[in-house]
């Protein structure tokens, strides 16, 4: 099964998916903050940054329906977010080069 970034509520533990969930939404007024605003009938309301995010094992389905309940995902340890930024030439490993 593939693997997708998302949100899990704390009050229902449904994991939201970023891409394609309707209850998650980038807020315009705070710069690099989400709200997950979870669906009835748990009502939370949580904001997060996608430093929160974690990786989730879930089906093609399920994906794309936007959320996963409890059953239907599987965290994914060990992978984490990774920065875009490429360390300056002196600092690359020999590996890099």
């Amino acid at each position: 099964m593939p693997i997708h970034m998302g949100i899990k509520c704390d009050v229902c533990q449904t994991v939201h998916f970023v891409a394609t969930s309707r209850s998650v939404r980038l807020r315009e007024s705070v710069e690099g903050m989400y709200r997950l605003t979870c669906q009835p009938p748990c009502h939370e309301v949580r904001e997060f940054r996608k430093e929160g995010m974690h990786p989730y094992r879930v089906s093609d389905d399920v994906f794309k329906r936007g959320y996963a309940e409890e059953g239907e995902y599987e965290l994914v340890q060990g992978i984490g977010l990774r920065s875009a930024r490429v360390p300056p030439a002196g600092q690359r490993s020999a590996r890099a080069r």
